[in-house]
């Protein structure tokens, strides 16, 4: 958080503060979304391929709009999660992941990008994010490569596996007989090691060294858990953390050695003893951490576990709706298989597991959820697997496999393909015509089946050839056919069929095409984007204007006349999201159209290229008797920090509650005078703090610690009257606040 200076005088009644906004989340989420694929580009692409130019352009721009709000943008990186301050950006979108995990493969913890970065830097990053690791190691590790690369603008933070050593527990160690089998550390000294991320001792602190993490009893780890003495969370993720460690490093071993024996008994003990509760979340992890790896790794992890909790993990994923990969079907059979072989007898001295029966086996292909993510014929076979005791015979001739690949759509993409090979080549003009024509042919087929991939990448060859064939004639042959994709009616046929796509694979490489084909794309697009009159319109419609950038800001200022106000108002949504101060002018008049709608988004987005002809309007909308006005107004003072409403907003505070919902209104204003912080708002805040009101008292209660939480933003040394009221409460939501708010005063 940015220190603030108490001292500081307050801004004039009706001018804006010096502050920056908060991040626009749509817009770091763009940005992530740019950094993947340009990273992907730059990985894929030689230097100077129009892939990689056009990628970095884009995340360049989105960049651009950024600095204008914060001076510098830093994304922490957990594995395959990426915050920003203390919040992540959504664990199950799953670009942020890939960007994630890219980041995290190379020993990443946190990058920090800083208002200057240029596009040249921005391909020198991706270039060291795509080198191999073990290469990037070889060349003296992440930050001497960064180093050496010069990145001014881009700071690295690597991930510290120094000093690790638990602590506080010291008297969780076991007494056990020395190994004959020293391997170094194994699974459990690793799951332990990482579970002290807890509690970590600096250098010369008192703890338990890593040397000794293999005599941590796993009785004792699982009684601290349950007790609640050590963090569930870090041990969710060291769990997680180490089962996919182990199956990547385990992969393609064939025998386990005692001491890899010993650790999966170590971690088998550790989960039975778990409460309930807990040890469901580690089967879900460990059922997550073997769904796609080899049979090899799967049985090594499995076999640490006994009959019982493989069978409640496997029906705690069924009933989640979870699909039971081939290979964990293959285990059940073997352990069908086993039972079968074995009856109802003891089983064989020495063994540690009880094989499944095959009614357990069959019980978890029963229920009600299952067909509602395995196709019938999947689950038949798996029936018949499961009661027969037999797999399916290998070797099988795949007919369905062969027969698919025979689909126009298939045959098209073939054609397509061998055609781009041959017009790749150095041949002849005459022969390079021909070829040229059969690709020009097969386009509308392509069109057709949806090969908008493949349209892509024909179109950017050609693009190449024009620039880069030796040949005169080749080149003037090119820019005729390239004419083709530019007409009119090919451009709406591929606008209209980008509108009814189902799948968002299909939209996207759409999208990627006519992005390609440049700003001709533009007027078709527009005309799909006015049919919705939804608020914002066709999300994918919507992102794919984004991307054109200024172009689309053009087109859309030009159609704002447009005679429907659902229209305009979607106009100037994209308009806000694209557009910067240059739009002002063209913005100005709405605030003045008869719709209501029209007028709160040109608020909106005037407020969002901080203009003050949007103040008026502001304050009329936070006067309003409808509901939904004054509470859009509200919000929009709050979330852009607006100081020429504060009197608006102090004048809306309700002093006499009558009604539950009084509170309710009371809180968020309160919230929106929280984010502006300007003390004029003090005197009435102190007025309500003090309020003993009859009706409603949790609701009462609730609006004050939302008073005294909202007190971050206001300079200190405003406050010391209401934190003194506010440490007479007895609410200790109350008390925290102050609590907080006073020790920040004294680290200030």
């Amino acid at each position: 958080m940015a220190e603030r200076n108490d001292n500081a005088p307050a801004p004039p009644a009706g001018q804006e503060p010096k502050q920056e906004l908060p991040l626009d989340t749509r817009l770091l989420s763009d940005a992530v979304i740019e950094l993947n694929i340009s990273r992907k580009n730059v990985g894929i692409y030689p230097p100077g391929h129009i892939q990689i130019t056009r990628s970095i352009d884009r995340a360049f721009e989105v960049f651009h709009k950024l600095f204008e709000v914060r001076k510098e943008i830093t994304l922490g990186i957990a594995k395959d999660t990426l915050f920003v301050g203390h919040d992540y950006l959504d664990r199950q979108n799953p670009v942020y992941r890939d960007f994630a995990l890219s980041l995290n493969g190379q020993g990443i913890a946190a990058v920090t990008f800083f208002s200057g970065l240029d596009r040249d830097e921005l391909v020198r990053f991706h270039r060291i994010i795509t080198t191999r690791p073990e290469e990037v190691a070889a060349a003296g590790g992440i930050m001497r490569v960064a180093g050496d690369a010069g990145l001014v603008h881009i700071r690295l933070v690597p991930i510290d596996y120094s000093s690790f050593h638990l602590t506080e527990e010291q008297e969780v160690s076991r007494t056990t007989a020395s190994r004959a089998d020293q391997e170094g550390p194994g699974l459990w000294a690793d799951f332990v090691t990482h579970l002290a991320g807890g509690t970590i001792a600096g250098p010369g602190q008192k703890g338990i060294s890593l040397a000794d993490a293999e005599q941590i009893d796993p009785a004792e780890l699982a009684r601290l858990l349950n007790e609640r003495k050590l963090d569930t969370g870090q041990a969710l993720h060291s769990y997680e953390h180490v089962i996919t460690g182990h199956v990547r490093a385990r992969a393609e071993q064939k025998q386990l050695s005692r001491a890899q024996s010993e650790t999966l008994r170590s971690l088998n003990s550790l989960v039975k003893d778990l409460h309930p509760d807990l040890r469901k979340q580690f089967l879900a992890v460990t059922f997550q951490g073997t769904a796609d790896a080899s049979p090899a790794a799967t049985e090594e992890v499995m076999g640490g576990l006994n009959d019982d909790m493989v069978l409640e993990m496997l029906q705690q994923a069924s009933a989640e709706g979870r699909e039971i990969s081939p290979t964990l079907t293959g285990i059940l059979q073997k352990m069908s298989g086993a039972a079968a072989t074995e009856g109802p007898g003891p089983s064989p001295k020495g063994s540690s597991q009880q094989a499944l029966s095959q009614e357990q086996v069959q019980a978890l292909f029963d229920r009600e959820q299952y067909e509602s993510y395995v196709s019938n014929d999947y689950a038949a076979d798996l029936q018949r697997m499961a009661a027969a005791g037999a797999v399916p015979a290998t070797g099988a001739f795949p007919i369905d496999e062969y027969a698919a690949s025979m689909t126009d759509e298939r045959l098209d993409y073939q054609i397509g393909r061998v055609l781009l090979g041959f017009i790749d080549e150095d041949i002849a003009d005459d022969d390079y015509g021909e070829f040229l024509k059969k690709v020009m042919a097969n386009a509308p087929e392509m069109l057709k089946t949806g090969q908008y991939a493949l349209l892509h990448d024909t179109y950017e060859t050609l693009r190449l050839h024009s620039r880069e064939k030796k040949s005169l004639g080749v080149r003037a042959m090119v820019e005729v056919a390239l004419r083709g994709f530019k007409t009119p009616d090919f451009i709406t046929a591929v606008v209209e069929a980008f509108g009814t796509f189902p799948d968002r694979d299909t939209a996207r490489q759409a999208g990627q095409f006519l992005l390609a084909l440049g700003d001709e794309a533009l007027l078709s697009l527009f005309d799909l984007y006015s049919q919705d009159e939804t608020p914002g319109g066709r999300r994918a419609v919507f992102d794919l204007l984004c991307r054109f950038g200024q172009a689309a800001v053009r087109e859309a200022v030009r159609r704002l006349d447009n005679p429907r106000p659902p229209v305009v108002r979607n106009l100037v949504m994209l308009i806000r999201w694209e557009g910067d101060r240059s739009v002002v002018s063209s913005l100005r008049p709405l605030l003045r159209h008869p719709d209501q709608g029209v007028r709160l988004e040109a608020v909106t987005a005037l407020l969002r290229f901080r203009d003050p002809s949007a103040f008026p309007a502001l304050r009329e909308a936070i006067k309003a008797e409808d509901l939904d006005i004054f509470s859009r107004g509200v919000s929009l003072a709050g979330q852009y920090r607006v100081t020429a409403v504060v009197e608006a907003l102090v004048g809306r505070l309700k002093r006499m509650i009558l009604f539950e919902g009084d509170y309710e209104d009371n809180e968020m204003i309160i919230r929106a005078l929280g984010e502006i912080g300007d003390s004029r708002a003090l005197p009435e805040l102190e007025r309500l703090a003090k309020g003993s009101w009859p009706l409603y008292p949790k609701s009462r209660n609730r609006m004050k610690a939302t008073l005294f939480a909202s007190l971050e933003r206001y300079r200190r040394k405003d406050i010391d009257g209401l934190l003194r009221i506010g440490e007479q409460s007895e609410d200790p939501r109350v008390l925290r606040a102050c609590k907080g708010l006073r020790e920040g005063t004294k680290r200030a």
